[in-house]
Parts: C-alpha cells; sequence; structure tokens
C-alpha cells in the first residue's frame, strides 16, 4: 500500500497506526518515532579463509551464514523506555516464525515487542 506522501506499507492498518502513533508524538505523549527498525537477534557466522592469489596469499573473511533480524514496524520512547511495537491482524493470526524471533528479541534486549492488533489502540 502507498500512501499520498509516496510512503510504503505492508498493511492500512500499519499506516493507520503511524498517525496515530505520530498524533501521540505530536502531543508529547511519545518521542523519537521510527518506522522498519531492524535488531540484530544472531550475528552472522563468519570465517577466516587463505586465499592464495598470483603474488602473496590473503586473508578474507567469509560469511556461512547471514545474521537473524527482526524488523520492527514502529519503535519510540515513552516514559523513558523503549517501545518496540508490531502490528498483528489478530491474536489467532500470529506466525510461528514470529513467536520464536519475539523469544530471542526478549531473550537479547531483556524487553517484550508489544503486539497491536488496532490501529487506534492507546499508546
Amino acid at each position: 500500500i502507498v500512501s499520498e506522501n509516496g510512503d510504503k506499507w505492508d498493511s492500512k492498518k500499519e499506516m493507520k497506526r503511524w498517525l496515530v502513533l505520530k498524533d501521540a508524538e505530536q502531543a508529547g505523549l511519545i518521542t523519537d518515532l521510527r518506522r522498519q527498525v531492524r535488531f540484530e537477534l544472531i550475528p552472522a557466522i563468519k570465517r577466516t579463509e587463505t586465499v592464495q592469489l598470483k603474488t602473496k596469499t590473503k586473508e578474507v573473511e567469509k560469511t556461512e551464514q547471514l545474521a537473524i533480524t527482526y524488523t520492527a514496524d514502529f519503535v519510540y520512547t515513552k516514559d523513558g523506555k523503549t517501545v518496540v511495537e508490531d502490528i498483528k491482524p489478530s491474536p489467532k493470526m500470529v506466525p510461528k516464525e514470529f513467536m520464536l524471533k519475539a523469544k530471542l528479541f526478549l531473550w537479547k534486549y531483556g524487553f517484550k515487542i508489544r503486539l497491536v492488533y488496532k490501529a487506534t489502540e492507546e499508546v
């Protein structure tokens, strides 16, 4: 979905939530509102390999596996605490992959991702 100003959104609900959060930011309820913030959950696995060139040998770092990341719909600060929000259609429609990433997020960052089911939910 593309809004009038050209921003791309995964859903209408996500776009409406952004407007609610922007209003909350303008009212001073939240600060530092950002969208599509990426968090690293598990770093990439790399190895160093020695490569023989024509005239010398060179150490090259190769990636065995890419990092596992989670991209939050919205991140903001409320009452001095960081809040990470993810929009979902309903509690019954939360993918298992997301639940695993949410658990890894809690383990690494020490707080839960806030699931939002209605765009107009209180901030």
